[in-house]
């Protein structure tokens, strides 16, 4: 089961799908042609992920339950027994805490989620009450009254409802409405199958089957059932924006940006009567609606029929069970596991121990936040981190004052947006108090799945009750426990968790150089993200405008088509191409970041090159599974991990000088042929 987010599930794909490289015969790909070959053999010129990385790649095995382990795996792993330590001592203090005291609502729902005894003695029996409300669904009258529902609506219902920030007002917030989540996640899967998307959907069709046969539903009967599910969604995918189509787009928030009153909207798809549910929700905060897509609205209209009642039934039935089982016994969890397994190639199962923190970390983030930067993290490693950050952005400014292809007003709006950035370090100033959040034990006569569903109407209420607030930002995007970093467009800023401000990613006992080709590449790389091809469309205040000339991004825009046709001529291992343009983002942010890191050490004295380089090489190393490679390649906006660490160095002079690479060499690009952006 899946907790509401602050922004519909559409969006955050139809966001995803912009993290969208000249097409010169780029010479690693004759290198990974010959991968093969026996390790000790590998040149640095010709391999320099493998060469560096070659005894760790060798050594590191995979942990049971994980398909795949890299450097953000592994600080997650020790961030994870931190969280265990600290969770410990509320563990061993839970008769102390009253009721309403967040500890106790933090012990009652891990304990919820441990006692797998009383899940599975419970069996199907707390996800009834809602199976029978699906199952009560005849007619289009008893849909109508279904879906008005608020939770049933967002969780097992035919379109999201949510409240986003305003994409051309990034102050206010307008009630959104977003497309069928689909059982196969993009409408490229069912539009445009690849072979990989063909293997997700069969392990999926049967997945669900074994879910409904569990059920109790005869094979028959659930094979209709997910059918059912299918052509109803297809009756729609024609109209929902796909990943490929969407990753192309120079203007895709333009396009996801369709206002309407309430009255429009039910002029638009009458037969949804839009306006009563998005009244009954709010009332009349929610005068304006954002339409992400409206042609699929439009069919969604049409297909809401009499006719399509069972069909859509069938869709609703598979998509909160999908949502749900995960919370139930063990029979629902074997096959889940199964499931997981034939996707990603995962052996094992991660202890419940470690799976039921991970749960409480994710829902109680900002309690669990709270203890970890109290006990983890200095006010002197973020007044540090803030020096290096402030250094990397006063050189980002040099940078974007040197562009030679920019007209002045332009580069003073590109100025003005990283004078503007805001910076968030560690965590936040404010915490949240998860007021009215009710978690009962089992004593008390809750249950896990009861618990769980209170936590999603209690998060969508909070989001509902910021419909008439101006948008807060100051709120952190991330939990100071995650290992990871991002660029907020809507808000420009960039946010870096205390957890990832820790070895090997930053260390004060480490060389400068070091730690440039870590977290100061990281750091660069979401500051880049303010100027890639998504991060383009916003100005300094996150409002989407245009605050190029049309001269420029024309320019730009060329700039970011090589980087698309560069990387999709590179092969990776399995003799697969990466997708250039998913992952033109990310590849500009990579690039970016690393020419900034340059900049700074073309500053330093005696800069020690070789120990920048081979730091960014390492944060980079990654083992996985062959199945697990195979579903990022084709869904994950970054390059692979190997690709970021070649590619991206090839790029630059002061590389090949540092290591005497020439041409015939693995790692070896024409200097005609190497990316620049900024």
């Amino acid at each position: 089961m899946k907790l509401v987010k602050k922004m519909s599930k559409q969006l955050a794909a139809l966001l995803m799908a912009m993290m969208l490289g000249l097409t010169p015969q780029l010479t690693m790909a004759e290198e990974t042609a010959n991968v093969k070959q026996e390790k000790q053999e590998i040149r640095l010129e010709d391999d320099f992920y493998e060469y560096i990385n070659k005894e760790w790649l060798e050594t590191t095995t995979l942990k049971p339950g994980y398909p795949a382990t890299n450097t953000f795996n592994e600080l997650n792993d020790k961030c994870q027994e931190q969280l265990q330590q600290l969770f410990a001592e509320i563990l061993g203090n839970g008769d102390k805490y009253g009721e309403n005291d967040i500890e106790k609502k933090m012990v009652n729902l891990y304990n919820n989620y441990l006692n797998k005894e009383v899940r599975n003695k419970q069996g199907t029996k707390p996800i009834k009450p809602y199976l029978d409300k699906i199952a009560a669904i005849q007619t289009l009258e008893d849909l109508e009254t279904y879906l008005s529902d608020i939770m049933q609506s967002n969780m097992a219902g035919i379109y999201g409802m949510s409240v986003s920030t305003d994409f051309k007002d990034s102050n206010q917030k307008i009630f959104t409405i977003s497309s069928t989540n689909l059982i196969l996640g993009g409408s490229d899967d069912y539009n445009k199958p690849t072979e990989q998307s063909k293997i997700t959907s069969a392990a999926t069709t049967k997945y669900l089957q074994n879910i409904l046969v569990l059920m109790g539903y005869s094979k028959e009967e659930a094979a209709k059932k997910v059918e059912d599910a299918y052509t109803f969604e297809k009756l729609l995918t024609p109209y929902i924006l796909g990943q490929e189509e969407a990753s192309k787009m120079s203007n895709v928030y333009e396009i996801a940006y369709n206002v309407y009153t309430l009255d429009e909207l039910d002029q638009l798809a009458p037969n949804l009567n839009l306006k009563t549910k998005i009244q009954k929700i709010c009332g009349d905060k929610a005068d304006r609606v954002n339409v992400l897509e409206p042609k699929w609205l439009e069919a969604l209209n049409t297909v809401y029929t009499e006719e399509n009642v069972d069909a859509m039934k069938n869709y609703i039935e598979i998509k909160f069970l999908r949502n749900t089982v995960g919370a139930l016994g063990e029979d629902f969890e074997k096959i889940a596991d199964e499931y997981t397994a034939e996707l990603t190639g995962v052996q094992g199962d991660i202890p419940v121990e470690q799976e039921a923190m991970q749960v409480i970390s994710s829902i109680f983030s900002d309690k669990i936040g709270k203890l970890y930067v109290e006990k983890y993290f200095s006010k002197e490693a973020k007044e540090d981190v803030e020096t290096l950050v402030n250094e990397i952005i006063a050189t980002y400014k040099k940078k974007l004052e040197n562009v030679d292809w920019m007209a002045d007003s332009t580069k003073a709006n590109a100025i003005k947006k990283l004078d503007t950035m805001k910076v968030k370090i560690g965590y936040p100033d404010e915490w949240e108090d998860y007021e009215g959040l009710e978690i009962k034990s089992y004593e008390e006569g809750g249950s896990l799945i009861e618990n769980l569903f209170n936590i999603e109407s209690w998060s969508y209420e909070e989001i509902l009750a910021e419909m008439d607030k101006p948008v807060d930002k100051t709120i952190f995007a991330m939990s100071p426990q995650t290992v990871n970093a991002c660029y907020n467009p809507t808000c420009n800023d960039i946010t870096f968790p205390a957890a990832i401000l820790q070895h090997p990613f930053y260390d004060v006992n480490r060389s400068k150089e070091e730690n440039l080709g870590s977290i100061g590449a990281v750091i660069a790389h979401e500051i880049s993200h303010a100027f890639d091809n998504s991060g383009a469309n916003f100005d300094e205040n996150g409002n989407v405008n245009e605050w190029w000339t049309k001269e420029d991004y024309a320019k730009f825009e060329e700039k970011a088509q090589t980087v698309r046709d560069f990387y999709s001529n590179v092969t990776v291992d399995s003799g697969a191409k990466v997708n250039g343009d998913l992952t033109v983002g990310e590849n500009i942010a990579d690039i970016t970041a690393v020419s900034c890191m340059l900049d700074i050490m073309e500053e330093m004295d005696n800069a020690d090159y070789k120990a920048f380089f081979e730091s960014w090489a390492t944060t980079w190393r990654m083992i996985g599974t062959d199945e697990y490679k195979a579903l990022l390649l084709e869904q994950d906006p970054h390059s692979p991990d190997k690709v970021r660490a070649n590619v991206v160095l090839q790029q630059f002079q002061e590389f090949y000088d540092t290591y005497g690479i020439k041409e015939g060499d693995g790692m070896y690009v024409k200097p005609e042929n190497r990316l620049k952006i900024y």
